[in-house]
């Protein structure tokens, strides 16, 4: 399969992204995250392309990751100087599987997506930087997280804005994206509105439809988030993550590359964390 067509190219022109077509899209993206902080491009790759990634991950199953930790949403954060009860003590279980970078073959078509020049092009006009490359990290340039019965995602903040994902399968039941937009800015960080969100009782949550093959670029620095629950499903929720970084050659630090390589169970992340 060329790499032209892993992605629908009738409704999202990204190979010829000085289009009219194009940059029209490019506009319409940018004011999805202004407004919401979320946009999604549904059928983003072909049914061929879903079906064929949807084999790759199944191959790899057997030699999937398996984490299971509490963490904080403000894992990047010193939290010790709060009390308990406050948000930035709260600890959530997360309980999920995953793959990584250097698990898949460089012909699976989940790595050719990843390392299509029009897709990094797009991704940085739509996030308007100056610049965008791939991460080149052997390992977590991509992460395919998996989720069975069971598992989730818990509340967090992540450390940048501009994630990047492909859903590849939804669960039968559960495993909803929800979120808060820009519930915190630089300024306010609504502590009290974030007390609500994990109380289930803020006006802000929102858990949009994201179905397999949808596309999604996501600003959750200031936008808190998770993966509810997974309930009964005959097959597990997958979701494709792919880095990128403005600094060309970037590599996450040892410490981010050993809690994915070296997962520990049980242990409580973020609360002491000075980086």
């Amino acid at each position: 399969m060329k790499v032209t067509d892993l992605v629908n190219l009738d409704s999202y022109p990204i190979q010829d992204i000085q289009s009219p077509t194009a940059q029209a899209l490019v506009t319409k993206c940018r004011q999805d995250l202004d407004k919401n902080a979320l946009c999604t491009l549904e059928n983003f790759v072909s049914p061929e392309t879903l079906m064929v990634m949807k084999t790759e991950i199944d191959d790899l199953l057997p030699s999937a990751y398996r984490a299971e930790h509490e963490r904080t949403p403000y894992s990047w954060r010193y939290n010790l100087d709060f009390p308990d009860g406050h948000p930035r003590r709260a600890l959530h279980w997360n309980r999920y599987g995953y793959l990584l970078y250097d698990q898949f073959n460089k012909m699976a078509l989940i790595s050719q997506l990843f390392e299509w020049p029009p897709l990094t092009e797009f991704v940085r006009q739509v996030l308007g930087f100056e610049t965008l490359y791939r991460t080149a990290d052997p390992y977590l340039s991509i992460v395919a997280n998996i989720m069975q019965t069971g598992d989730e995602l818990a509340w967090h903040f992540d450390t940048n804005d501009g994630v990047v994902s492909l859903m590849l399968q939804p669960a039968d039941e559960g495993g909803h994206f929800e979120y808060a937009p820009y519930i915190r800015d630089e300024v306010d960080e609504n502590y009290g509105g974030i007390q609500k969100l994990f109380e289930g009782s803020s006006s802000l949550a929102d858990q949009p439809a994201i179905e397999a093959g949808t596309f999604v670029l996501f600003k959750g620095r200031r936008s808190c988030h998770r993966v509810t629950p997974i309930g009964q499903t005959t097959h597990p929720r997958v979701n494709i993550l792919y880095s990128f970084d403005e600094r060309p050659g970037m590599v996450f630090s040892q410490a981010s590359q050993m809690e994915k390589t070296q997962p520990k169970s049980g242990a409580n992340v973020g609360l002491t964390s000075r980086t």
